[in-house]
């Protein structure tokens, strides 16, 4: 054998050993990939458990408490105190803000018997026939709370005699003007007040945080109407709730969409997606509330799934999976680039085949919010997206839309590409 044929052989031979070696190590990345695919997937399973028991605790202990459960959905936040025992409600849809508090009737009978001895029979709480000097008021006031700042002494008239009825009003103006100080000054994740630039007093100045504030809260506490209630806790004890509404200014929504409307347009333009597209999803998606909160869960002002869509979507931009949680999601400027990175993903993967962009977003608005299969199904009753493809190449646009708008499974869905598309027009 000459020293040609030995090179060739050995040649050979070492191309063979690096295809083989090539083709483990694909096989070993393969494998490494899906062991992590799926400890990404556990971890989201994990973290979908934990806080569908966090929540149902939650609800529990709220429960104990109040006649009534509240909790944050896609359009209302809602924001409780640690002891539970006040909260408030921002309703981004309807335009309006409800504060509550809870008193417990034991407490302030304790606190009032500790002040002062008794002389005189009561009836039921709050109709007490004793009277207790202005001085002592301020004693049962500022133990129970740390308001000081809001509640002062001058608030009561010098020499004025005050029924328990009025001791346990004072408590709940001020526990009630806290709570309203503490939601304006609430900040989403971005580091904004969730209510940024969507209150005015009545001089028409906006009301942010600080001395404004303040004295907003005490007047609106102070002059505004409640509804008081007296109840029984599922704990046993016996508790009155009191509360106020007040309206958002009258333009709140277009307020707040500035907040978020430079970004949208931003990732909608860098996506390729039709900014009107991604402003009219946002708004049905949350009506521009960035502590949007679903059952699903879904979460942020775009309502992301964080298993699903959120997943996909951070895969698509940034190409690897990682698990996204609520704190991530709610940031608004994460939900808002993925939010439109997902709707670029079925618009240009999923129903790339889809000439026409009016019939290709017709097609991925509900998509969005039922899934792809489901759109595919409305089409051609099974869920192929090449035929789905053809199917709406075939239709006018007034035709895949009625198509749609009728054999869509969920009524969710077929009101959800209502909404949105007749919303896009004002964008």
């Amino acid at each position: 054998m000459n020293n040609k044929s030995v090179i060739l052989l050995l040649s050979i031979g070492l191309l063979f050993s690096q295809q083989q070696t090539f083709e483990e190590y694909k096989k070993q990345q393969e494998q490494a990939f899906s062991q992590y695919k799926a400890s990404v997937t556990k971890e989201y399973e994990q973290y979908e458990q934990a806080e569908k028991a966090a929540y149902a605790q939650f609800k529990e202990d709220v429960e104990k408490q109040w006649e009534t459960f509240k909790g944050s959905t896609k359009k209302t936040y809602v924001s409780y105190d640690e002891d539970l025992q006040s909260r408030a409600s921002i309703n981004y849809e309807v335009g309006e803000v409800t504060i509550e508090i809870i008193l417990e009737e034991d407490e302030i009978k304790d606190s009032y018997n500790n002040d002062r001895k008794m002389d005189g029979n009561s009836d039921t709480f709050g109709f007490l026939q004793t009277a207790m000097p202005r001085n002592n008021l301020m004693l049962v006031l500022r133990p129970l709370l740390d308001l000081s700042e809001i509640t002062s002494p001058n608030d009561i008239p010098k020499g004025e005699t005050i029924s328990f009825e009025s001791v346990r009003d004072k408590i709940a103006n001020a526990k009630l003007t806290k709570k309203l100080v503490g939601i304006i000054s609430e900040k989403d994740d971005n580091g904004k007040s969730i209510l940024h630039n969507q209150l005015i007093n009545a001089k028409g100045a906006v009301v942010e945080t600080g001395k404004v504030a303040l004295d907003f809260a005490k007047k609106i506490t102070k002059t505004q109407a409640k509804k008081i209630k007296n109840y029984i806790g599922k704990d046993g004890k016996k508790r009155i709730s009191f509360s106020l509404t007040l309206p958002l200014r009258p333009d709140h929504k277009e307020k707040r969409l500035g907040n978020y409307k430079n970004e949208i347009i931003k990732q909608a333009k860098r996506f390729k997606i039709d900014p009107t597209i991604a402003l009219a999803v946002t708004e049905t998606e949350s009506a521009f509330n960035p502590k949007a909160t679903s059952h699903i869960p879904a979460y942020g002002l775009m309502q992301l799934v964080p298993a699903s869509g959120a997943r996909d979507a951070y895969l698509y931009v940034y190409g690897k999976d990682k698990f996204l949680g609520k704190r991530y999601l709610y940031k608004p400027d994460n939900n808002i680039e993925l939010g439109c990175a997902y709707l670029a993903q079925i618009r240009y993967k999923y129903f790339k085949n889809i000439k026409d962009d009016e019939k290709a977003y017709m097609c991925t608005i509900p998509a969005y919010n039922t899934g792809i299969g489901n759109v595919a199904k409305a089409l051609v009753n099974q869920s192929k997206l090449q035929l789905a493809a053809e199917k709406a190449n075939s239709m006018s646009p007034d035709q895949l839309y009625k198509k749609l708008h009728k054999d869509l499974k969920a009524k969710e869905a077929r009101d959800y590409l209502e909404r949105v598309w007749s919303r896009k027009d004002k964008y």
